[in-house]
């Protein structure tokens, strides 16, 4: 019985983080001019830009100053504005993997080494991104914020070779 009882209570604390990064619903996928425009309204700055500097990183990030994690810092250099300040030839970074939804841009894969398994990046990673940047909303009075933007498997994030649609829509919004 206390089994039963301890995988209950797991149970509750996992859910909500587990379903969190469950695939998007397919509208979120939909190549619908309404979803570019909702992406597009939603988001800071719109823009294809390239890959030129990728990294793991162990470091604290707040609001743990003491705590240290590992994630991925990559470097975009702006190669089109669809939307925001930034212009062609600037750069930022993404952190990603901070959340249990961040991928980032050469993510993790599993690979078979003799009897047991390792986890490796990959250096053929898409170098061509279609970035939506969203900021999170402030808290405000709490010591927990939202995270990030990160690289997840989204639309709002995703390599350029996989988003046309987006992109010939982008180029009708970008004047209006």
């Amino acid at each position: 019985m206390r089994i039963v009882l301890a995988c209950l209570i797991a149970s509750q604390f996992a859910a909500p983080g587990a379903m969190a990064c469950q695939p998007l619903a397919a509208e979120f996928w939909a190549e619908t001019p309404r979803r570019v425009k909702s992406n597009f309204d939603g988001a800071q700055f719109v823009v294809a830009a390239t890959v030129i500097d990728v990294k793991m990183v162990h470091e604290a990030k707040p609001p743990y100053p003491d705590f240290k994690m590992k994630f991925e810092r990559a470097r975009f250099r702006v190669d089109r504005v669809f939307k925001g300040t930034l212009k062609a030839g600037d750069t930022f970074v993404i952190d990603s993997g901070i959340s249990s939804c961040g991928r980032g841009v050469a993510p993790e894969t599993v690979m078979v080494v003799g009897s047991g398994f390792k986890m490796a990046r990959s250096q053929d990673y898409p170098k061509q991104w279609l970035i939506y940047h969203t900021s999170p909303p402030h808290l405000p009075n709490s010591p927990m914020q939202m995270p990030a933007f990160e690289i997840e498997d989204s639309p709002l994030s995703r390599p350029l070779e996989r988003a046309a649609y987006d992109l010939t829509i982008l180029e009708k919004l970008r004047g209006g």
